[in-house]
């Protein structure tokens, strides 16, 4: 409970401080660079030193693909239902059809399971939801909107971006470390800094949040949050249930991280493509919020599954 306390409490701050402090402009992408680079990366090393290396660990792997696959038909069925534009079809796709999995997925799982599962974020993340939006996200941002000359140099960019990514080269140098007997205080240590991930991270969400009322976009964000929320969840359910054929805990942890919020980096992808920025900073500013209405339905769902 006071792992929760503290996430709620930090984001609620991070709203305040954004509409009563007065804070240096962008003051949340100086705050969001400092927890990927000093408070993840720890979180991500002594992850990789104590996940467990089993088959277990496909299905978190393969989380994004299957959202975005599923997301991929949903919203191309809305979009030819409801008479949307390719852009605001992209928007969907790129901000719907991925998970923050690591500024409210990850500490969310350290409030509702414990640090004990913190590496199922990392396998939902980097196997996943970076690469998903580095190469199918990129080309389809590209194409939708009529960039494609850059398509090709954006793919190489994110390609690096990824690689050099600070808890991607932490889980890297985890696993390659994990027989190493490596001191106590090292260890220690490393985790004290882990602490800060959670109110930092939420605090850096609620900086970040703009909340407004949707307007004429009202039909496309309750399209998208539904299935964000909602359906994306339960297809994962679906697929670690059957085609996986495991309920369990890291199976629900994995469905958990599949009811995030939309991805923030998907909707500055959707943004700074020129796909409907007005709808995706909706579902960013609306989601976030209302995850943390859905979230605990959906770990009271899963406990009882």
């Amino acid at each position: 409970m006071d792992s929760i306390f503290v996430a709620a409490a930090s984001l609620i701050a991070g709203i305040l401080l954004r509409c009563f402090a007065r804070l240096p402009e962008n003051a949340e992408r100086l705050l969001a660079a400092v927890v990927i680079r000093f408070c993840v990366p720890p979180v991500a090393f002594l992850a990789a030193r104590s996940m467990p290396l089993t088959a277990e660990v496909f299905l978190p792997g393969s989380m994004a693909w299957i959202v975005f696959t599923g997301g991929l038909a949903f919203f191309g069925l809305a979009a030819r239902l409801l008479g949307l534009s390719r852009q605001t079809f992209g928007c969907l796709l790129l901000a719907g059809g991925m998970s923050n999995v690591i500024f409210i997925g990850l500490p969310m799982i350290e409030a509702f399971y414990g640090p004990e599962l913190a590496y199922v974020a990392f396998l939902c993340d980097n196997p996943g939801t970076t690469i998903v939006l580095a190469v199918p996200g990129v080309l389809l941002a590209a194409h939708l909107s009529g960039r494609g000359e850059g398509g090709l140099a954006a793919l190489k960019s994110a390609l690096k971006r990824m690689l050099l990514f600070p808890p991607f080269l932490a889980l890297a140098l985890g696993l390659l470390l994990r027989p190493a007997a490596l001191p106590d205080w090292l260890l220690s240590g490393l985790a004290r800094i882990g602490t800060t991930l959670v109110p930092l991270s939420l605090l850096t969400v609620g900086l970040g949040l703009s909340l407004r009322l949707p307007g004429p976009k009202a039909r496309p964000l309750i399209v998208g949050l539904v299935y964000k929320l909602a359906l994306a969840p339960a297809l994962i359910w679906l697929v670690a249930a059957k085609g996986f054929g495991n309920t369990g805990l890291v199976a629900q942890v994995t469905v958990f991280e599949a009811a995030m919020p939309p991805m923030v980096l998907g909707a500055i992808l959707a943004t700074e493509s020129g796909l409907d920025p007005e709808l995706a900073a909706l579902l960013v500013g609306i989601g976030t919020p209302l995850s943390f209405l859905t979230l605990p339905v959906w770990r009271w769902l899963l406990a009882g599954m």
